[in-house]
């Protein structure tokens, strides 16, 4: 398990929120880009793949990470502070809201990204994804301040 060795975990958990930034970022491009212009370019189109790769690259090490978090961590938290755990259960559920998006609006473009109707919809889908992912940085940021195995 991750735990075993707190430097892999404390890395893993890193790398976790880092890629979690960079999907962001780069989702920024087709979320700018296709409000716009009027047609989806090809690197639109590879943009918003990427994004939603690295997006759900960070959420897979997030799975990968949990069970280390549930039994070394979340315990002594819900002793400390249930609004912190709380939290943590909300940036789960916006991660994964955040994910489908992005994967939803990249895979719409991949698939179709040449019709208005569908650019549209790749649009909505990918502004919603990065919304819930900032609001999961931002609260990841805040949390792994107060949760984290040295506690």
């Amino acid at each position: 398990m991750a735990l075993d060795n707190p430097y892999l975990y404390a890395l893993a958990e890193r790398i976790h929120g880092h890629l979690g930034w960079l999907g962001l970022a780069v989702l920024l491009h087709p979320v700018v880009l296709l409000r716009t212009r009027r047609r989806s370019a090809p690197g639109t189109r590879l943009t918003a793949g990427l994004g939603a790769g690295l997006l759900l690259l960070a959420y897979a090490l997030g799975w990968w990470l949990y069970p280390a978090y549930r039994t070394a961590v979340k315990p002594a938290l819900m002793r400390a502070s249930i609004p912190w755990v709380l939290a943590f259960e909300a940036k789960e559920h916006l991660a994964f809201l955040s994910v489908a998006m992005a994967v939803g609006g990249a895979g719409a473009l991949l698939l179709d990204g040449k019709a208005a109707q569908t650019q549209a919809a790749a649009w909505s889908l990918l502004v919603v994804s990065w919304l819930c992912g900032l609001a999961t940085g931002i609260l990841g940021v805040m949390i792994a301040a107060r949760a984290h195995p040295a506690w």
